[in-house]
């Protein structure tokens, strides 16, 4: 049971995140959008500042997860942006290698997916 809390925790952060732009007045709500995309963007900032530094850039695809996560979060804003963070997560190093064009980046081979390839379908 408490090992669900921190998660429960997290998710209602997230929800009230999405939400709360969508209960904004005009005037306010892009002020507010953008705050919820920088709530997204912290802890992104904080993977790359000090945990991928560390582990090293493992990541196959250009841009990497995290450029493309936050590119994804300030085009498309908190909740597509969010989703599309995770179907890219879900992607990384899967088919997305074979079925991805190559291109080289710094003298390695990389597996070419930016965010205007993905968000054909709702503009």
């Amino acid at each position: 049971m408490l090992k669900k809390i921190p998660f429960i925790m997290v998710a209602a952060l997230m929800i009230l995140l999405i939400i709360t732009p969508c209960f904004a007045d005009n005037d306010h709500g892009k002020h507010q959008e953008s705050s919820a995309v920088d709530a997204f963007l912290f802890p992104i900032q904080i993977f790359r500042n000090y945990i991928s530094g560390a582990d090293g850039n493992r990541c196959p695809m250009h841009p990497s997860c995290s450029t493309y996560s936050m590119e994804a979060l300030k085009k498309h804003g908190p909740l597509m942006g969010w989703v599309m963070t995770c179907d890219r997560l879900l992607r990384c190093g899967r088919d997305e290698l074979k079925l991805s064009p190559s291109i080289m980046v710094r003298g390695k081979t990389r597996t070419y997916d930016p965010v205007s390839n993905n968000d054909f379908w709702w503009d």
